[in-house]
């Protein structure tokens, strides 16, 4: 992999993580614009992720069939073309189809890039944590981007400062990525061979579905944990969520070593996960958390969950190289549909009382440490190839 590859998926990365969090500080200068209460333009959110998740695996599989450039370059193209539309809606219904059009070329750009810093790296695991880093990096920015440009100008201005960051992203693409195919060689060689489900593979998928998009969920209802429980501001909120989105991006740079040294991608997941129970626990089930432990809790949910999500991509695309492309694209479609349900679910668990989302997040935490159990017969390339 040259030297500008890894830069080059990190933007990536950055620009599908930044565009999925854009929204959350300007939805009421959305609604306002647009004439509609700022709830509904949660259905933003909704037109962007659906696509995303349903058609990430035919990208995935078209980029096994044709190369990886083939798709990423074209979803780039279409994210930047999407995004300046949206900033330049005059009804609601329209923001609606350019936020499903941004999913559609979002579902062929994520795991894409996870697929061709997994494909061109000896160290998969290394890679594929600085793409994430990327992603982190993205959620984490995002917010405060769309807030800083909708003050400077209008929230019209992020949309259209997104997509133009798109479109200088896509044009250095054919330069820096001279070549999207993978050898011939490695199309009928390497773990799992023809096969797409190779022992591993659903306990793989079944760990991100519920580990991975179950944490995300119930994340997004730690601020609210934070205003009830601690009477933190919105001020001392954000703080909080900046610090956690910093020690994720330091779990991502420790990933690679901590891999090795717990002994595969899988497995550092599936510790995380236990962690992440333990972390549940302090955050919500304490009827009166003191803020240090708080606060320490999150902390080791970030770094154990920046460590743990690049481990388990690591180990999904070790899989099979014949369809890494399709297994990566399963496993980011896994993750959203598990956000999408674990935080519907959250918030009317929420509604019951804090320990109910402890209890929410036990059960779906625990069955993703069941599900990433070490399957019968599955290889030991495969579990050190994360």
């Amino acid at each position: 992999m040259n030297a500008f590859k890894h830069p080059f998926l990190f933007l990536v990365a950055f620009l599908v993580g930044a565009d999925e969090f854009l929204l959350g500080p300007i939805l009421t200068p959305i609604g306002n614009d647009l004439g509609v209460v700022p709830e509904r333009v949660t259905l933003f959110v909704t037109a962007y992720a659906l696509p995303l998740a349903l058609l990430a695996p035919l990208f995935g599989f078209l980029s096994d069939r044709h190369g990886r450039l083939a798709v990423l370059l074209p979803s780039t193209a279409v994210f930047a073309l999407a995004s300046v539309l949206t900033g330049f809606v005059s009804s609601f219904e329209w923001g609606i189809a350019t936020r499903a059009l941004t999913g559609v070329a979002s579902a062929g750009m994520l795991p894409i890039a996870f697929a061709l810093a997994a494909d061109e790296s000896e160290e998969a695991a290394k890679s594929i944590a600085f793409v994430m880093s990327g992603l982190t990096t993205g959620l984490m920015a995002g917010p405060g981007l769309g807030a800083y440009l909708t003050e400077l100008w209008s929230w019209r201005a992020a949309f259209v400062a997104l997509g133009l960051a798109a479109l200088a992203v896509g044009a250095i693409g054919p330069a820096v990525l001279r070549n999207g195919r993978r050898p011939e060689r490695q199309r009928r060689t390497g773990p799992g061979g023809g096969r797409l489900l190779v022992p591993g593979t659903v306990g793989s998928l079944c760990g991100m579905f519920f580990g991975l998009g179950g944490a995300v969920g119930i994340y997004s209802l730690v601020g609210e944990r934070l205003r009830d429980g601690l009477y933190l501001d919105t001020q001392q909120v954000g703080l909080v969520y900046v610090g956690f989105g910093v020690l994720s991006v330091a779990g991502n740079a420790l990933a690679p070593a901590a891999i090795r040294r717990i002994g595969g991608g899988r497995r550092a997941m599936r510790l995380a996960m236990a962690l992440v129970i333990v972390c549940l626990a302090v955050v919500f089930a304490l009827p009166d958390p003191a803020l240090l432990a708080v606060v320490l809790a999150l902390g080791v949910w970030a770094v154990a969950g920046g460590i743990g999500a690049p481990g388990l991509e690591a180990h999904i695309a070790g899989l099979s190289q014949t369809h890494r492309g399709v297994l990566l694209a399963l496993s980011t479609s896994a993750a959203n549909l598990g956000v999408a349900l674990s935080a519907a679910l959250a918030g009317e668990a929420y509604l019951r009382g804090s320990l109910w989302v402890a209890g929410l997040g036990f059960v779906l935490l625990s069955i993703s440490v069941m599900a990433l159990a070490r399957p019968r017969g599955a290889a030991s390339a495969t579990e050190n190839a994360g």
